[in-house]
């Protein structure tokens, strides 16, 4: 209780900043509802919406999966980006968990979109686990890809249940704005639709598993279920969505609609013809994250180790912003040159390892 209460005062502290509070309270669900005060808790946690804490006072079994999604998404694009000046992190000690975008971003769009497949991932997977209540082994047909003589019926991922909760009690704090008096509905509609995106990816790359049966080895029977791809997986992909993400604006009917690109060579305004279901979609463009900025959510680079050199994104003169770096000698001590003494021990040596590492000024 007392972790809880410091946790809900720094969220009433953190209210002007767009999804700070909100990413806190997802990968902190677990947390905060263990004990037999559960279903008030749900109500105290100012970074959900009415519509969302109330689902989670009927589905409270199921924050605990939430808040594992939540913290699964966030790790997975911490580790899609950890070489990038935006690396998925918010600045050491701001009480924040996960990523905080007041912008409506590239960023913002990947993130709303891993989260909404981490969600569902997880939900999915205790449902076949048989931790969940209200839902078991996904019920789906034989796909045609399965030869006719592999057996179906083994426990697979729901993907649908998971599918669906996550997007009722995602979508649905989008869904409780107020068109006629809230001036930021374009950045909601984004947010449902790369909630959406995520969500599909990880449906749409499901596939079969199958596991053989037979005596001393030999694969005489197949059984086959339905499996999720992992979120590395889903990470790779919304990450190449993420780098193709379309932009958006809202026009005067109150609905999202595509921004005219200038060609490069021309410099020609060409409209996008369509963006499909699946890709990402954005309305501002993105600060340059060099420094740090709390406002926005920016880490800076402050401290990052570089790759001097090299041209990529990790490289010195890229991340560190034309700053430059210091370098800096590490010295490690190691096992090394170990061998077996007869009998029964190991015996090592201890070696150090000199390296100069280059850290951002």
């Amino acid at each position: 209780m007392r972790r809880l209460a410091g946790f809900l005062i720094c969220l009433q502290h953190v209210g002007a900043v767009l999804d700070a509070a909100w990413w806190s309270s997802m990968a902190q669900l677990s947390t905060s509802l263990a004990g037999h005060e559960a279903r008030p808790m749900c109500l105290q946690l100012k970074g959900l919406s009415s519509g969302q804490a109330q689902v989670c006072e009927l589905f409270k079994d199921h924050m605990p999966a939430v808040s594992n999604g939540a913290q699964n998404a966030i790790q997975e694009c911490q580790r899609q980006f950890s070489s990038h000046r935006w690396n998925c992190s918010t600045p050491y000690g701001s009480g924040y968990v996960g990523p905080v975008h007041k912008l409506g971003t590239k960023e913002a769009a990947f993130t709303y979109a891993i989260l909404s497949a981490g969600v569902a991932h997880e939900v999915g997977r205790r449902c076949k686990q048989g931790l969940l209540q209200s839902c078991g082994c996904a019920d789906e047909s034989k796909p045609k890809t399965v030869p006719e003589d592999w057996g179906w019926g083994g426990c697979g991922d729901n993907i649908e249940y998971g599918y669906k909760f996550s997007k009722d009690f995602i979508d649905i704090r989008e869904k409780e704005h107020d068109p006629r008096r809230d001036n930021d509905q374009g950045r909601s509609l984004m947010n449902r639709r790369n909630n959406e995106a995520g969500r599909r990816i990880l449906k749409r790359h499901r596939k079969p598993k199958c596991k053989c049966h037979g005596v001393s080895g030999a694969c005489n029977m197949k059984t086959c279920w339905m499996q999720m791809p992992g979120m590395e997986q889903v990470g790779r992909i919304l990450r190449n969505k993420y780098e193709k993400a379309v932009r958006v604006q809202i026009n005067s009917r109150g609905n999202l609609q595509l921004v005219a690109e200038e060609d490069p060579v021309t410099k020609d305004k060409r409209r996008t013809e369509r963006a499909l279901p699946t890709d990402l979609v954005y309305m501002d463009d993105s600060p340059d994250y060099c420094r740090y900025d709390r406002s926005m959510g920016t880490l800076g680079t402050e401290g990052r180790i570089c790759k001097r050199g090299t041209q990529g994104a990790d490289g010195c003169d890229s991340l560190c912003c034309g700053r430059g770096y210091n370098t800096y000698t590490l010295e490690q001590k190691t096992k090394c040159n170990c061998k077996f003494e007869w009998c029964c021990k190991v015996v090592c040596q201890m070696c150090t390892n000199i390296t100069q590492v280059d850290i951002c000024k």
